[in-house]
């Protein structure tokens, strides 16, 4: 039998391999839905209040929906003083509708939302 000691630097490298093998094949699981946990669930783009008649996306693109989530536009304020109603990009509900626009993102805005974007009038 063959005599087979591993020095120091052996060691480590065969170490560094295996670590850098687990690290790919658990990425490559989870990317391919191989886990066994639960899958995190997407958060909702913004509340939902009951009976909103502004919380219909249907007619907003991928993109025009991910501008809304990256400035976290929520149908109802945090913040009663910044309002979507009394914003500077906001712009008044048309044809009797309850709900306004904006000048810097698509769909329709809830007159007590908020965003990132919130500028008081001037």
């Amino acid at each position: 039998m063959k005599n087979e000691s591993l020095d120091r630097k052996d060691f480590f490298k065969k170490l560094s391999l295996f670590g850098i093998s687990a690290i790919g094949a658990s990425t490559l699981l989870k990317a391919c839905g191989g886990s066994s946990e639960e899958p995190a669930s997407e958060p909702d783009v913004e509340p939902q209040v009951a009976d909103d008649p502004c919380s219909d996306l249907s007619g907003l693109s991928d993109s025009e929906k991910q501008m809304r989530e990256s400035l976290q536009y929520v149908a109802e304020t945090p913040n009663p003083e910044q309002r979507c109603d009394n914003c500077a990009l906001y712009t008044e509900p048309e044809n009797g509708s309850p709900c306004g626009g904006c000048t810097i993102m698509a769909g329709p805005f809830h007159p007590g939302g908020w965003c990132l974007s919130w500028a008081a009038k001037s």
